[in-house]
């Protein structure tokens, strides 16, 4: 079965482990992560791939992007500014829910990753978790399967384990984590 895994680093692999290496070998990933993405990159990338003769016998996509922009936010600005946030959060929802759509049109079937545990001591979390809500509730609208990556990490880390190498990019147990998650929904 073919997949296409599009997003940004967590998806690549080139910094640290990828869910897709462990996926198995049923499974021939198409890597589409571009490492440094953001939701705006991706959502031009899918238009393009949706378009892509190469890939119309493909029905299945893998969705995991938007970490970079809640961090690129957290490193340009030494203070939150509620209003900035409040704007991006509408546009990340209108991107995100573009992605969706387009996809759907194309009759594909679709896992939607939420955003990651970040393993930052002065990030706030609620961040991420405030845009993971805005992810399922629009994965729920359009009836794809949604995967809680940031609960399962977060019950891991509990325990005490680093599941990052550098406070975002996967440790190998991150990785195998998500891949187990995703082959429960192939």
């Amino acid at each position: 079965m073919k997949v296409i895994c599009i997003g940004d680093s967590l998806t690549n692999g080139n910094i640290g482990y990828t869910y897709r290496d462990y996926l198995g070998k049923r499974y021939e990933t198409i890597n589409k992560g571009i490492d440094g993405d953001t939701t705006e990159g991706v959502a031009f990338r899918l238009k393009r791939c949706l378009k892509d003769k190469r890939y119309q016998d493909i029905d299945t996509y893998i969705l995991f992007v938007g970490i970079n922009d809640l961090l690129f936010s957290f490193y340009a600005f030494t203070s939150f500014d509620e209003e900035m946030y409040e704007n991006s959060q509408t546009d990340f929802k209108e991107l995100y829910e573009s992605m969706l759509n387009d996809l759907k049109n194309h009759d594909k079937k679709v896992i939607v990753i939420g955003l990651p545990y970040v393993e930052y001591s002065d990030f706030n979390q609620n961040l991420i978790i405030s845009r993971n809500n805005v992810i399922k509730s629009l994965t729920e609208k359009y009836g794809f399967s949604y995967i809680d990556i940031y609960s399962l990490q977060k019950e891991e880390a509990e325990k005490g384990t680093t599941l990052t190498l550098d406070g975002v990019h996967f440790a190998e147990i991150s990785a195998k984590l998500l891949a187990v998650a995703i082959t429960k929904q192939l």
